[in-house]
């Protein structure tokens, strides 16, 4: 009787045992799903407040922009205009502005009948070259945009090269209505993207331009500036900025002020601006572990977005 009572208190202390092990391993987990649920509402409070930060830093950067040049016959973002950090709390916005009418629009290089824009496409062979890329880039962008299905000597077409690809599509047949686009044509790695891209846009002053969108020579990159003509040398291109830099463009006839200037300023006249309406604005959210971007390309004049993307 001793030894089956023995056994039995052996057995109950076991039992007990693997009860409370039990009772501890729930809890435990009660505990740590508790801890997650908390820290994923956490996190996706966060992420809301964030994004909501990122949509408002656009609609600043905007109206802002838009008080800016509102009675001025000129724009000119300087780099301490174009970047802003705001932070209020545990909120930070930070923001990033830059000027589209900069950048050379790559639509330009192609007529609406398909042809080839001879200045325009002139101008996109300088700036490949006086960015180290090769000429055939503006070939294959060129087939990508025309309406025909002849390809050109260095460029590609959809029966000649897109249907021919692992994963097949067709050449778009007209105007790029984003940058990424181009990833899309031949030739245009990621890599090349990448070097491409500070100097390119697919925006215009107006839209459907078919003469030469004109770049506003108040915020134009020294690469941009010499691809507007044969004639510009480096040295003259850093001219302009040195120039712009103490003296605002205030109108297009300026640009002869600028010394050696005296007599191509007059052929840069029908290329160029000293104002913009088109921006793209950079906007980053963060709040504790939230953080959310929004990049988009905003017409003032239109008030409209022309672009939208959020991640």
């Amino acid at each position: 009787m001793q030894k089956r009572a023995s056994k039995e208190k052996g057995l109950a202390l076991i039992i007990t045992l693997l009860i409370t092990a039990l009772i501890v391993a729930v809890v435990t987990e009660i505990v740590h799903a508790v801890y997650i649920h908390t820290s994923f509402t956490s996190s996706y409070k966060d992420g809301q407040r964030a994004a909501l930060l990122a949509e408002g830093g656009v609609e600043l950067a905007t109206s802002v922009i838009t008080h800016m040049f509102k009675d001025k016959s000129y724009s000119l973002l300087r780099d301490k205009e174009a970047r802003q950090t705001i932070q209020a709390d545990d909120a930070v916005v930070s923001l990033r502005v830059e000027d589209e009418l900069a950048k050379f629009s790559i639509n330009s290089i192609v007529l609406p009948n398909g042809e080839i824009n001879p200045e325009n496409y002139a101008i996109f062979l300088r700036l490949l070259k006086g960015i180290g890329l090769e000429d055939e880039l503006a070939d294959a962008l060129s087939d990508w945009i025309d309406i025909n299905d002849e390809p050109r000597p260095m460029g590609g077409e959809t029966y000649d090269y897109y249907k021919r690809l692992s994963q097949p599509y067709s050449a778009k047949g007209g105007a790029l209505d984003t940058l990424e686009e181009v990833l899309l044509v031949k030739g245009y790695s990621p890599q090349i993207y990448k070097r491409l891209s500070p100097f390119i846009t697919v925006y215009a002053e107006e839209p459907g331009v078919v003469g030469i969108p004109k770049i506003n020579i108040n915020t134009a990159s020294k690469e941009v500036l010499m691809a507007l003509s044969s004639d510009m040398t480096e040295d003259m291109a850093q001219r302009v900025i040195e120039y712009r830099d103490k003296n605002p463009f205030k109108d297009t006839a300026d640009i002869r002020k600028v010394a050696g200037f005296e007599t191509i300023g007059f052929s840069l006249q029908s290329r160029i601006t000293v104002k913009s309406s088109i921006f793209r604005i950079f906007s980053k959210g963060m709040v504790g572990d939230g953080i959310r971007e929004v990049e988009a390309v905003v017409a003032i004049k239109a008030n409209k977005n022309l672009y939208w993307r959020e991640r």
